[in-house]
């Protein structure tokens, strides 16, 4: 059986409604989903993004190895502990072998070594015992005495040098791999997972894949400032609302600078509430859904129930010149509720 798999993700920007989507498909039976627990290995810095930009897009003699070893910190990570487990849950606890076997399709040599980058990425004190004072003195009791980068202490060091194709092809392989823990009968039409891709330029991930859609969901500022700001208390948004507004135009700007492809649908959270069965429509023609699947039509996501996560500023204790601000900086991204 070939080991392709069709994945759907939907995309967002913190908070901005996209689990409307992972509730919506979720009432199929012909989709695996994963829930909302987020997948961002492909994105994250320090993922699979970062690990091409390293070893293809600007190779570096030295960087490689960086890149590599940050991108195996990150799978170390990923894999939780006891307190909570990750990836490695997910994937029957074969995240980690999985990914390590990715690197080493990608690596053309590894050794014991050491660069001065070592010393920066350590901490301070660490990284004057184990890497100055430490040689120094081994160095004082040796005879005959060596040069000092003899006493210096090593760690598997890499290089890696792919291609474009050799890079997509192991990354391809790769999520198949990860997939195929998932789905090893290929008995669903898709598998969804959250976050699987930035909100923009998506172009250059859906490279990573066989097959891949991705749904992105936007939302009025002024609801996106409550839920981040007031309601979680997210630092990625700033509580300035001037610096919000520049954050939020401007990431907006950045998805328009990349042109999505065939395989991108946007949406408006509000309009999958006020507008429902055009939004069904919508998701259904993009992925190609027979609604003959869809067993349990608003179970998991209702715009009856939902309506209640529009419109925040009338339902909560909001200073209102807050939201005339947002208003003010961003009067084209506003939702019209009227209509």
């Amino acid at each position: 059986m070939e080991n392709k798999y069709n994945i759907v993700s939907c995309a967002s920007y913190g908070s901005s409604g996209s689990s409307v989507v992972t509730d919506y498909l979720s009432e199929y039976d012909n989709i695996k989903n994963l829930g909302t627990y987020e997948f961002r290995f492909v994105q994250d810095y320090m993922g699979i993004s970062t690990l091409e930009d390293a070893l293809v897009t600007s190779p570096h003699r030295l960087n490689s190895d960086i890149a590599i070893q940050n991108f195996l910190k990150y799978v170390d990570r990923q894999c939780g502990n006891i307190l909570k487990r990750r990836y490695q849950e997910f994937f029957n606890n074969r995240w980690k072998e999985i990914s390590y076997n990715y690197i080493d399709c990608l690596i053309d040599a590894k050794w014991q070594g050491y660069w001065e980058e070592y010393q920066i990425i350590e901490p301070k004190i660490q990284s004057v015992l184990k890497y100055q004072i430490f040689p120094r003195l081994k160095r004082l009791m040796s005879f005959p005495r060596k040069y000092i980068a003899n006493y210096i202490p090593t760690k598997p060091m890499f290089f890696s040098f792919p291609s474009e194709e050799k890079f997509l092809k192991c990354t391809r392989n790769y999520i198949n791999d990860l997939c195929n823990e998932l789905d090893p009968k290929h008995e669903f039409q898709y598998l969804m997972f959250d976050q699987l891709m930035p909100p923009a330029n998506i172009g250059k991930y859906e490279r990573y894949f066989d097959s891949i859609k991705t749904i992105v969901v936007d939302r009025d500022p002024r609801d996106y400032y409550l839920e981040n700001v007031l309601r979680w208390g997210e630092k990625w948004v700033p509580a300035d609302v001037e610096s919000f507004a520049i954050l939020y135009r401007k990431q907006r700007e950045q998805a328009k600078a990349y042109p999505d492809s065939e395989n991108v649908l946007r949406i408006q959270f509000e309009d999958s509430i006020f507008h429902y069965d055009k939004f069904e429509e919508q998701v259904q023609n993009f992925l190609e859904l027979n609604s003959d699947n869809h067993l349990h039509p608003k179970s998991k996501f209702n715009p009856l129930k939902s309506v209640k996560n529009t419109k925040l500023w009338e339902r909560r204790n909001v200073d209102p010149t807050v939201i005339r601000k947002i208003e003010n900086f961003l009067p084209e991204f506003l939702y019209q509720f009227d209509n």
